[in-house]
């Protein structure tokens, strides 16, 4: 049966937490210790993943790779990544990673690796781990644990919080949780792609609870700057001017200056470098409400973002960045963005082409 121990809400405060020294970022980083030719596994080559792979490839590991998409193996190729199938990743790496979007991918894809990495232990009976770094339920983390474990391989869970320009300079935050000696071998390679790693104890599905905590307290984030801007705004006040205060005296930090930003101009186009969809925000928020009635957790902020998420994917912007779920606060204040909205999108859609060099259209 699935474990879990812990309200969502207090994840962070009641989980036995060992904090793992920090690194710096790998622009400053020549110093530390190189994985030295070590063979590494990934599977999913994502915004994450890819820019993970990346990061390992910097520290001289060598990293046989696996994605369904031909263009992904083939970007991760070009930058020193070794294409393979996934039954072969999983017989040539000691330790596999994979980030993939949700439950059911992860499933699949665990479904392919544990066969071959058991097989590969009973071979030669050095230990093998996967290393899940998706954002996921904890129920799922906490099944594929005790499947693993039922067949001596380790599962460490290690959801990563980091936008993809911020992954490639390794300045990703990531909470682990799993069995002590499958973190020990996991954790020194994600120190070489964060700035921050953080043991949260035995239970696999601790990490994912953190993880889910801390994608609601962003949504939350986004929310709260949303109805704040709606109230300036119907009284006259330009919601730039009013973020542009907040966002640089008491609430200056990571969350609110870039969120901030994206709020106030209503600027939710999918850029590259600093994208995240609100169709998986949505899939986020539903994980976070399962999650708390299933430990009877009340949580009506939850709730709200729960169903302002479902209700901007009926709007269809499912596509744009999560934080359009903001756009709903303007809308329920009387704002009217039907005529400018689309323009706006059109107008940010040809600078994100001209800024890439592929002109607009």
């Amino acid at each position: 049966s699935v474990r879990l121990s812990l309200p969502v809400a207090s994840a962070m405060l009641r989980v036995a937490a060992a904090r793992v020294p920090a690194r710096p970022s790998l622009a400053s980083s020549a110093g530390v210790r190189a994985l030295h030719g070590q063979v590494l596994g990934f599977v999913g080559l994502g915004k994450i993943g890819s820019g993970m792979v990346g990061n390992l490839l910097k520290a001289r590991a060598t990293v046989l790779v696996f994605d369904t998409s031909a263009e992904a193996m083939a970007a991760a190729e070009r930058v020193g990544a070794v294409p393979a199938k996934i039954e072969e990743v999983a017989q040539r790496a000691n330790i596999v990673f994979s980030a993939v979007p949700d439950d059911a991918a992860l499933r699949s894809v665990s479904s392919k690796l544990l066969p071959e990495l058991a097989s590969q232990v009973a071979a030669d009976g050095d230990r093998r781990v996967h290393v899940s770094c998706s954002t996921v339920s904890p129920e799922v983390s906490q099944e594929l644990a005790d499947a693993h474990s039922a067949r001596d391989v380790g599962f460490v869970s290690a959801p990563v919080f980091a936008r993809p320009d911020g992954m490639r300079r390794g300045e990703a935050t990531i909470p682990v949780s799993g069995p002590v000696w499958a973190k020990e071998l996991a954790i020194p390679v994600l120190r070489k792609t964060a700035s921050v790693v953080r043991d949260f104890g035995k239970d696999a599905a601790a990490a994912n609870v953190v993880k889910l905590g801390g994608n609601f307290l962003i949504a939350a984030a986004i929310e709260a700057m949303a109805e704040a801007c709606a109230l300036a705004e119907n009284h006259h006040v330009e919601r730039e001017d009013f973020i542009d205060l907040m966002s640089s005296t008491i609430f200056d930090c990571l969350i609110y200056k870039g969120y901030g930003q994206r709020v106030a101009e209503r600027d939710h186009f999918p850029h590259p470098d600093a994208h995240f969809a609100l169709d998986l925000g949505s899939k986020d928020m539903a994980l976070v409400h399962q999650a708390a009635s299933k430990a009877r957790c009340p949580m009506p902020m939850a709730s709200l973002l729960r169903d302002r998420f479902l209700t901007a994917q009926n709007c269809g912007r499912g596509k744009l960045d999560w934080s359009a779920v903001a756009l709903r606060a303007s809308e329920d204040a009387g704002v009217d963005l039907r005529p400018p909205l689309p323009a706006f999108l059109a107008k940010t859609a040809r600078r994100a082409a001209a800024a890439s060099g592929r002109g607009a259209k």
